[in-house]
């Protein structure tokens, strides 16, 4: 990190950072509204999808210049060093992507997971989005149900999960970037419309989806994220190992991955 000449401080050499585990045990939901941000930026302007632009030289990184390949693939850095080879892996490098104007940096993965798991390469589509690369099961989806993609959230992987395909009564609403380059999770949202009330996105806690709920308009304008605290038992899925599928009736809203 260079220093800023009008800063009262140098920066520290090392700072990490944890989508994650900031402000983790918030509810998703206040999460959007209030979390700490991290993101790249730059003191130049940025033109990604222009075909002759690249970015001020970084050290101890190359940039892999734009292109088409059947539509525009903005370029993005890659290290210029040689993978790491911790573990006995040689590791292979994740390239990092645009999201408008803000870069979501890349990062390493392991080679493979074993015959379970595949991985699925990003790739840019014809609009211009992109569809982050992400390791999905290798096996057929339970019936009626479809893979949420996993993500790096700079210093874990977040496993991803199978979720019903269709819901009665809901659509299901992406998980994206923003243009903040901040992550935000898929959810169920309600079809029907209910004034004076707001809909607080569920989440799936790494063992069952946590179903959302509506809120009066008051209630969420007065609510203060600082000061919430989860009701006990709440976070408890990431420690928990996975459940099967439940045997109700009832279709459950996702499923955990096998090990």
């Amino acid at each position: 990190m260079r220093a800023y000449p009008d800063a009262r401080h140098a920066p520290p050499p090392a700072r990490y950072y944890s989508a994650r585990y900031t402000h983790w045990w918030v509810h998703p939901y206040y999460r959007w509204v209030h979390a700490t941000v991290a993101v790249v930026t730059f003191n130049y302007a940025v033109h990604a999808w222009l075909y002759d632009w690249s970015p001020p030289a970084r050290a101890g990184w190359v940039w892999v210049p734009g292109h088409y390949d059947g539509w525009w693939v903005p370029g993005h850095w890659t290290p210029a060093g040689p993978a790491p080879a911790s573990w006995g892996s040689h590791w292979v490098y994740v390239p990092g992507w645009w999201v408008g104007d803000t870069y979501i940096e890349g990062y390493w993965r392991i080679p493979s997971r074993g015959s379970s798991w595949a991985w699925r390469d990003g790739r840019w589509t014809a609009d211009g989005t992109y569809v982050w690369g992400h390791w999905e099961p290798n096996a057929q989806a339970p019936a009626g149900y479809v893979w949420e993609a996993g993500y790096w959230d700079g210093a874990d992987w977040i496993e991803g999960f199978w979720r019903p395909a269709m819901r009665k009564g809901y659509r299901w609403v992406s998980a994206a970037y923003d243009e903040d380059g901040i992550y935000e999770g898929g959810y169920w949202e309600p079809m029907e419309d209910r004034p004076g009330s707001t809909w607080i996105p569920g989440w799936f806690d790494g063992n069952e989806w946590v179903d959302g709920y509506w809120v009066s308009d008051v209630e969420y304008r007065s609510a203060n994220p600082d000061t919430w605290a989860p009701a006990p038992g709440l976070e408890d899925g990431w420690d928990d190992a996975p459940a099967q599928p439940s045997s109700s009736d009832e279709q459950p809203l996702a499923l955990p991955v096998s090990p």
